[in-house]
């Protein structure tokens, strides 16, 4: 299935009389900028300020934020709402989706933010809304204070909008995704600025809370993992990355990047082992 360009208009068009024109009454679609956060104080700031102004309401679901991230969202006028009982990232997003009234989901992680041409794209699609169609956003992403340049992690392409009633996020625990159903979609011209590591203790504690969460999510589906694979995984990511793609064209941030990774996916298939092990014996998973 392909996403029709046509303009749909909702309203009966006026009727036409002499010296008037008849002309399209077209309804923008209204657009709410969704985020679920927790702890996010040092980063959320400019991913806000780049939704104010333009987006119709912007949803904040928290999972149990210690520091000021929610004073900071009430701030630029978000809509804040608090659920701490946390099954993983794929059901939070759903959750956030439900609090949120307009016509198109705009998905958003707090280290990201929207740069003007991609805003512009998105308020293009607005007024002319097509809701059977799903749009990717280009993200950009950057590794400290520097863009990776010579490795695949650089762009890539992820559905961030979409209309409200016909799409949701997966329920994935971690690296979950938008359930496309099949349908083939648009990218939207810009970029979603991703700043992965603006804060660098905050990156080393999500990476490895990522890393628990999807090796929970694995042993409960019946998966295991052996200490092997655990380090084969990890050094393959670090060759692919370092070597294959070019990261250490990148220097010193190339190669912190490509260890970084590497270490992730090793933390991923020895939590496996030990969850599995652990769902094996009965004891179930902490």
């Amino acid at each position: 299935m392909t996403c029709s360009s046509a303009v749909r208009p909702t309203h009966s068009l006026p009727r036409f009389e002499s010296g008037n024109p008849p002309q399209k009454d077209v309804r923008r679609a209204t657009i709410s900028a969704v985020l679920i956060t927790k702890n996010e104080a040092s980063q959320i700031t400019p991913c806000l300020r780049s939704l104010t102004d333009w987006v119709d309401e912007i949803v904040v679901l928290d999972s149990g934020s210690t520091d000021a991230t929610l004073d900071i969202a009430r701030q630029h006028g978000a809509k804040v709402f608090i659920r701490e009982d946390w099954q993983g990232f794929g059901i939070q997003r759903q959750r956030a989706q439900n609090l949120a009234t307009s016509d198109y989901i705009l998905a958003i992680d707090a280290d990201e933010r929207i740069t003007g041409t991609l805003r512009q794209d998105i308020e293009a699609v607005l007024k002319n809304p097509d809701h059977k169609c799903l749009y990717q956003v280009v993200r950009q992403n950057a590794f400290l204070d520097k863009d990776v340049f010579h490795n695949g992690w650089r762009r890539e392409k992820i559905v961030r909008l979409y209309a409200r009633s016909n799409f949701q996020f997966n329920s994935r625990a971690v690296h979950e995704s938008v359930d496309s159903k099949g349908i083939q979609t648009k990218t939207l011209r810009g970029f979603l600025i991703h700043d992965a590591c603006r804060n660098y203790e905050y990156y080393l504690e999500k990476h490895l809370a990522y890393a628990h969460s999807w090796a929970r999510d694995q042993a409960k589906s019946g998966k295991s993992a052996s200490l092997i694979n655990a380090i084969s995984h990890g050094l393959t990511t670090f060759v692919r990355l370092f070597l294959l793609q070019g990261g250490f064209l990148d220097g010193q941030h190339g190669f912190l990047f490509a260890w970084h990774l590497s270490q992730y996916s090793f933390n991923k298939y020895a939590a496996l082992w030990h969850y599995s092990r652990q769902f094996q014996r009965g004891k179930g998973l902490h």
